[in-house]
């Protein structure tokens, strides 16, 4: 058998918890939060100001990609 490094961490609780881990070994996750992703026209991307932090823009017609940062679009 493989020897490999015991992953653990902590729940809720604090207390200690054994990491799931798949058939294959990868480490098994869970994602929370939303992410907003729009696309369309450059000429239609909203203000900066008008989306949340982190929402992204591709401008489907120049295959440009921006992030708001609350304020102004960031070209990523």
């Amino acid at each position: 058998m493989a020897k490999g490094i015991l992953l653990m961490g902590r729940g809720p609780d604090d207390k200690a918890k054994i990491i799931n881990v798949d058939e294959n070994g990868n480490v098994k996750v869970q994602l929370k939060g939303s992410t907003v992703d729009l696309r369309g026209l450059a000429a239609n991307r909203p203000a900066a100001t008008s989306v949340s932090v982190g929402t992204t823009y591709w401008s489907v017609d120049t295959g440009e990609v921006h992030v708001s940062d609350g304020t102004v679009w960031r070209e990523v």
